[in-house]
C-alpha cells in the first residue's frame, strides 16, 4: 500500500502534492468548501488540485444530500501526514480556525433566520473539519472566538445528534478566560447540549442573567428558553411560565425575529410543552400551530416537525410514551400533504418504531420500522395519521389514561 501511494504521489503536481500534505490534518470527510482553507494561502489551483488527487485515487469521494464530501483513506491519511513539516501543519490548523470561525457564523445566521436545513447538514459534513478549528482558537488562546463558535453551531449539532461531542468541546473552555459575552455564549451553548434538568436550569439561569447584562435580546432568549423547559423537567410550572415570559418579552421588544426565527418559534413550543406536561393536549397542539405558522410568517424553512420528534425521543427517554406519541401525531399532522415530507416523516417513524417497542407492541414497531427504513420513497399519508393516531391511543391505554 504504501508503495502504491509513494508512486502516486511522485506524479503529482506541485499544487496537488502540497493540498495532499495539507489534507492530512482532517481526520474525516469534509466538503469542498473547506477545501480552499485547508488550501491557503495557494487557493487559486485548489478545485484542479482536488481533482487531481481524485483521479489518482488518493482522496475518495461520496455525497451527502445535496453535499459534495471527500475523503482521505486513513492509510493515505497516515501516509500524507508523515510528509507534513510541522511550520506548514500550523499554518493549515490557523487558516483552518479562521475558516471555522467565519463558516459557523455563516451556517448559524441561516439556521436562526432562514431555517436552512442545508446548513444543518453542512455542519454534519464538516464537524470534524469545525471541530480542528475550534481546537485551534483554544489552542491560541482565541477564547472568545471560541466560545462563539461552539455557540453558533450547538444548534445543528444537537439536531444531528451530536449533544455528548458538543458538550466535550465546552469543556475544552475554562470561564474564566472568557468575556462576559464569552462567557454567556459558552454558557448557552453548554445549556443547549446539556439534558441534565437540575444542571441545565443553573446554567440557563445564569446564561440569561449574563446575556441581559451585555444586553444581547437573541442569547437572553435561547437561554430563557432552555431555563423554562428545565423548570418543566423539574415539575416547577410557574418557573417555566415566568421564564417563557421573559423570552416572549424579548422576542416582542427587542428581537429581530426575521433574523431569529428559531427563538420566536420556540417560545410557543415551549408553551405547548408545558401545557402538554400539565395534561391539556389541546392547548399543547393550539401552541405548536402557533408556532408553525409564525415560522411560515417569517418566511422560514425552520421545520416544528424536526422539533417536535426532538422533543418526542426525550419524553421516550423519561418514560413519558404517551406524551412522545402525542408529539409525533402533531409532528405528522404539522407535516401536512408536503411532497418532499417523505424524508421528514421517515425519521417521525424511527422514533415512532422505538415507542411502539417500549409499549410493547412488536409488530407496531416493526411496521414503523419498514416505513423508516423507506429512505427517499414517497409515503401514504393517509395511512401514516392512521397510525400515528392508533400509537396515541396505545400509548394511552399502558400508561392508563383511558
Amino acid at each position: 500500500m504504501a508503495a502504491t501511494i509513494e508512486w502516486s504521489c511522485r506524479i503529482l503536481g506541485p499544487a496537488a502534492h502540497r493540498l495532499f500534505r495539507r489534507l492530512a490534518i482532517v481526520p474525516g470527510s469534509f466538503s469542498l468548501d473547506t477545501v480552499e482553507a485547508i488550501a491557503a494561502p495557494d487557493t487559486a489551483d485548489a478545485v484542479s488540485a482536488l481533482t487531481e488527487l481524485i483521479e489518482h485515487s488518493l482522496v475518495a469521494r461520496g455525497d451527502v444530500g445535496h453535499i459534495a464530501r471527500f475523503r482521505l483513506l486513513e492509510p493515505v491519511r497516515r501516509y500524507a501526514l508523515e510528509t507534513l513539516e510541522p511550520a506548514e501543519r500550523e499554518q493549515v490548523r490557523q487558516s483552518v480556525g479562521q475558516w471555522a470561525l467565519r463558516t459557523a457564523r455563516e451556517l448559524s445566521a441561516r439556521i436562526r433566520g432562514r431555517g436552512d436545513m442545508t446548513a444543518v447538514e453542512q455542519v454534519e459534513v464538516d464537524r470534524g473539519v469545525l471541530r480542528l478549528g475550534f481546537d485551534q482558537l483554544v489552542d491560541a488562546r482565541r477564547h472568545d472566538d471560541a466560545a462563539e463558535l461552539v455557540w453558533s453551531v450547538w444548534l445543528p449539532l444537537w439536531m444531528s445528534g451530536h449533544s455528548r461531542e458538543g458538550f466535550a468541546w465546552t469543556g475544552r473552555l475554562r470561564e474564566d478566560d472568557l468575556s462576559e459575552r464569552g462567557r454567556a455564549r459558552w454558557l448557552v451553548a453548554r445549556a443547549g447540549f446539556n439534558r441534565v434538568a437540575a444542571d441545565l436550569f443553573a446554567v440557563a439561569e445564569r446564561a440569561v442573567r449574563l446575556a441581559e447584562q451585555v444586553d444581547d435580546a437573541s442569547l437572553a432568549t435561547e437561554a430563557a428558553i432552555f431555563a423554562s423547559a428545565a423548570a418543566l423537567r423539574l415539575e416547577d410550572f410557574d418557573a417555566s411560565g415566568a421564564l417563557l415570559d421573559r423570552a416572549e418579552e424579548h422576542v416582542a421588544l427587542r428581537l429581530d425575529v426575521r433574523n431569529d426565527v428559531w427563538a420566536a418559534v420556540h417560545v410557543p413550543i415551549g408553551r405547548g410543552d408545558g401545557a402538554l406536561l400539565r395534561g391539556d393536549r389541546s392547548a399543547a397542539v393550539g401552541h405548536w400551530r402557533a408556532a408553525a405558522a409564525t415560522a411560515r410568517e417569517l418566511g422560514s424553512g425552520f421545520s416544528v416537525a424536526a422539533v417536535l420528534a426532538e422533543c418526542a425521543e426525550a419524553a421516550r427517554s423519561e418514560g413519558r410514551l404517551d406524551d412522545a406519541a402525542v408529539m409525533l401525531a402533531a409532528a405528522d399532522h404539522e407535516l401536512g400533504p408536503q411532497r418532499d415530507g417523505h424524508r421528514r416523516r421517515a425519521h417521525l417513524a424511527g422514533v415512532a418504531a422505538a415507542v411502539a417497542a417500549d409499549l410493547g407492541d412488536v409488530a407496531s414497531a416493526q411496521w414503523w420500522e419498514g416505513v423508516a427504513g423507506s429512505g427517499t420513497a414517497p409515503l401514504d399519508t393517509a395511512e401514516l395519521h392512521k397510525r400515528f393516531e392508533e400509537l396515541v391511543r396505545r400509548a394511552d391505554t399502558v400508561s392508563g389514561q383511558d
